[in-house]
């Protein structure tokens, strides 16, 4: 078989991808290089389900590439040229005849799409979303080989549960002060044995700025030691100060000197002859769990410390459990995934309503009276609003990769329950009947298939669709272009 090895512009196009690549792991970390590669090879497998199924059922395909746009780098094997483009907002594969509009070369008529007869058009249109399915149950079964207990569709663990050890350990808190590690089995805090996970944050939030004793077990030994709860606003502690949000910790105040992170009582008693004057405050942002300094915050009211702020210590938990076996995995996973696909069905009417107006919401309502520091934080305050709740917005690839990024920083389990629900989603929204969408190339071969009943073939006239399907197209980009410069200016967080 011959081959054609790409030019010398094919390969320059490609070594900027490269570069652009690194550039970006550079810039943002190789973390985010890694879920744009993971992304970008979800849609590699949409469209080798169409590939495959095509060249099995006798079609002949004559592209297929990654992305859209300006060609980056490509070669051709064959009859079929496979390559990159510019643009990774998706990927496709070109299989002659698939409409009456295209033209085919009378030698290949018999291979193309529109020649075939129903079956294996169908198998054909549906192979691309059945990836997906196909990879969703790959993730929830190696999910449940490594987890016994995995948890999808919103659950979460019964508060009953009373084993559990810690995930995660937040950097600037109580706990990361008392040493305390994932892994790490709590025995007792402030004198209180740990019973359930939801008991210990209860307990923890009242106890905020005390100092109290910690006893927990790593392995076979059993540690003791001392640690001061932290401190993270409430509502009505944040709404006193002008640039701060729900959830945030404050780590400093200029011009107030203290040891370690200050209490609410100290910024308020050093705030008090400062009332309404811009002030630098250094924050653990409850949006990203990482330190920030808002610059020109303005305290305007002080808070009783008892509704101002709430005790953090710093974990999450981890409920962990023996994995299942061949068999057992296989069947949950086939019952997990039957669920999250009947979840995701539900809840698409709410994503095309709901979501798309509240994607708007986030773009509107600024305020051109707003101070600085509040009109740097207005989105986060927006994103906090129980009216606007980030589960209702639609996403961008990069709000997905955002997430991705996220979730890496949690441990490989939650990227792989993430890509499992992105599977999802796109399995099901490309069965939607609408054109250009693998579901409207179902509907037009089965409505073709109806009325060729009797004997007399019957193909839909295209030139009639093209209006609805460049609609739909439009209308997709726009939400897209809509998700995009949201997820940018207001980025998603489910943590």
């Amino acid at each position: 078989m011959r081959t054609r090895l790409a030019g010398l512009g094919d390969h320059a196009g490609l070594a900027g991808l490269v570069a652009l690549l690194t550039l970006v792991g550079v810039l943002a970390g190789m973390t985010w290089v890694v879920i744009i590669l993971v992304l970008v090879a979800v849609l590699f497998l949409h469209e080798l389900g169409h590939y495959l199924t095509a060249r099995m059922t006798g079609m002949k395909v004559t592209e297929f590439f990654i992305g859209f746009g300006p060609r980056v780098w490509s070669f051709r094997r064959g009859e079929t040229t496979y390559g990159i483009k510019a643009v990774w907002v998706g990927a496709y594969v070109r299989i002659a005849g698939m409409s009456s509009l295209e033209p085919v070369d009378p030698v290949d008529e018999s291979r193309s799409f529109r020649s075939k007869s129903y079956p294996r058009k169908l198998l054909v249109l549906t192979a691309g979303p059945g990836m997906h399915f196909v990879i969703a149950l790959v993730l929830l079964f190696v999910l449940l080989m490594a987890d016994g207990r995995l948890s999808v569709g919103g659950a979460s663990e019964p508060e009953e549960v009373a084993e559990w050890t810690l995930a995660t350990v937040s950097a600037d808190s109580a706990a990361s002060a008392a040493g305390l590690q994932p892994g790490d089995e709590l025995v007792s805090i402030a004198g209180l044995d740990r019973t359930t996970f939801a008991d210990f944050s209860r307990q923890v939030r009242g106890l905020a700025g005390e100092e109290v004793e910690v006893v927990y077990r790593r392995g076979d030994s059993t540690h003791t030691t001392v640690t001061r709860i932290g401190e993270r606003l409430t509502a009505r502690g944040a709404a006193g100060i002008v640039g701060l949000i729900e959830g945030d910790r404050i780590l400093a105040v200029a011009g107030l000197g203290s040891d370690g992170a200050p209490t609410y009582a100290q910024v308020a008693d050093h705030a008090r002859r400062r009332l309404g004057q811009p002030i630098d405050i250094a924050i653990v942002d409850t949006r990203t769990g990482r330190p920030a300094v808002v610059e020109g915050a303005i305290i305007n009211e002080l808070v009783d410390p008892s509704d101002a702020v709430m005790g953090f210590f710093g974990v999450s938990a981890d409920y962990r459990h023996p994995g299942l076996g061949v068999v057992g995995a296989a069947g949950e996973s086939a019952r997990l995934l039957a669920a999250t696909v009947r979840d995701v069905v539900f809840a698409i009417p709410a994503i095309v309503t709901d979501g798309f107006s509240g994607t708007l919401d986030g773009l509107r309502g600024d305020d051109p009276a707003a101070s600085p520091a509040q009109t740097v934080r207005e989105l986060e305050v927006r994103r906090l609003d129980t009216s606007h709740p980030d589960e209702n917005r639609i996403l961008s690839i990069y709000g997905v990769a955002r997430i991705g990024a996220e979730a890496a920083s949690d441990g490989g389990s939650d990227v792989l329950l993430l890509l499992m629900y992105v599977n999802v989603f796109l399995g099901v929204f490309n069965l939607l009947p609408l054109l250009p969408l693998d579901g409207g190339h179902v509907v037009v071969a089965t409505y073709e298939r109806i009325r060729s009943i009797g004997g007399r073939s019957h193909q839909v006239d295209a030139v009639r669709l093209l209006p609805l399907t460049y609609a739909v197209v439009v209308l997709l980009l726009l939400v897209g272009g809509v998700a995009l410069v949201r997820d940018i200016l207001d980025p998603v967080s489910f943590g």
